[in-house]
């Protein structure tokens, strides 16, 4: 299985700046989402403080809420997205939270999420605002699965059914091929326990969900 599903991988990199702009808008989330941009860096900061060990995260993007988080972690850490674009804007935000000099431990690749570039494996494997765009939940969840060492853990997020707002602007998002699957909290919930993984906890704040799967 690879990341076709995502279609161009420039879609989003073309739109980089404006996604950017929205995720960090406190007024944005609490709109639509009824969150905040500090639930999603709260969410990151659990997943990189959560071991000491290798980390990757998935479909980075321009590591808005991740990037300082990052640069004060210690922890070796791959940066993924299959957009050089969106990559490289990743990459200034690390520069930029680091002081113009990207530590040598932070890594970036170019690549498929569920292509593994390197018989590396992670003890930690983020992904914020991925699992709205997967239509297949359990594989895709097996797949990264793959990475992980034998003791480590899932932390993915997902935009959800929440309330009438919400639902309304999912159902739009949707309409116009920008994400693929809406889901509840309770779905997200029996697909990652279909996977088979490890240990399953959901949790959410309006419309966003949070998946920790813990081998």
């Amino acid at each position: 299985m690879n990341e076709s599903f995502f279609g161009n991988p420039e879609f989003y990199a073309h739109r980089a700046h404006l996604y950017d702009a929205m995720l960090g808008s406190p007024a944005y989330n609490k709109l639509f989402w009824g969150t905040s941009p500090n639930d999603y860096a709260a969410f990151a900061a659990r997943a990189i403080g959560s071991g000491s060990g290798p980390l990757l995260e998935v479909a980075v993007g321009t590591a808005r809420a991740s990037g300082l988080l990052h640069v004060a972690s210690a922890r070796s850490t791959t940066l993924v997205d299959m957009s050089q674009p969106m990559l490289a804007l990743a990459q200034e935000t690390i520069r930029t939270a680091a002081g113009g000099r990207i530590p040598q431990r932070i890594t970036f690749e170019c690549r498929d999420m569920l292509e593994p570039g390197s018989e590396q494996h992670y003890e930690t494997i983020l992904g914020l605002g991925l699992l709205h765009l997967v239509p297949d939940l359990p594989r895709v969840l097996s797949a990264l699965g793959v990475q992980l060492n034998s003791s480590g853990s899932l932390f993915l997020g997902s935009l959800i059914k929440g309330s009438a707002r919400s639902n309304a602007y999912l159902k739009l998002l949707k309409a116009r091929g920008e994400i693929a699957e809406i889901r509840s909290v309770s779905e997200i919930y029996e697909q990652a326990k279909d996977a088979n993984i490890g240990t399953v906890v959901v949790s959410h704040r309006g419309a966003m969900a949070y998946l920790v799967i813990t081998r």
